[in-house]
């Protein structure tokens, strides 16, 4: 038997990944990513819905195509999607059990972006 540590155990799901259904977070898009959303070409609009919607069970960095942006108030994340030639990037934060997609932007126009999406307040109203 070891002595307790500093730190209580950690539980885990199976699959710390992915949420349970009962915890299922809600996709919210704003005005203007719904604005972007439809600039897109069609399949470009398609593959970002699909990549959204996931978030609804996976919404935390995994892997290299989701990522957390430093330097917000809030919890801010990036989602890459590349779609055939194009590449975009996703721009949501999380308020609760709901998730704000913020912007759709071509990847060159990211940097930009962030900057301004630190102005602004958060949840979106």
């Amino acid at each position: 038997m070891h002595a307790a540590g500093p730190h209580p155990p950690r539980i885990c799901w199976p699959d710390w990944k992915r949420i349970p259904d009962e915890m299922a977070f809600e996709v919210v898009y704003t005005s203007i990513a719904q604005k972007e959303l439809g600039k897109l070409a069609h399949a470009s609009q398609r593959k970002t819905l699909q990549a959204s919607l996931s978030l609804k069970e996976a919404p935390f960095p995994s892997g290299k195509h989701r990522k957390k942006v430093q330097g917000f108030s809030f919890p801010c994340y990036r989602l890459r999607i590349d779609p055939s030639s194009d590449s975009f990037r996703l721009f949501y934060g999380i308020d609760g059990d709901i998730i704000y997609v913020l912007r759709i932007v071509p990847k060159k126009d990211a940097d930009r972006i962030i900057k301004g999406l630190r102005q602004r307040p958060f949840p979106p109203g």
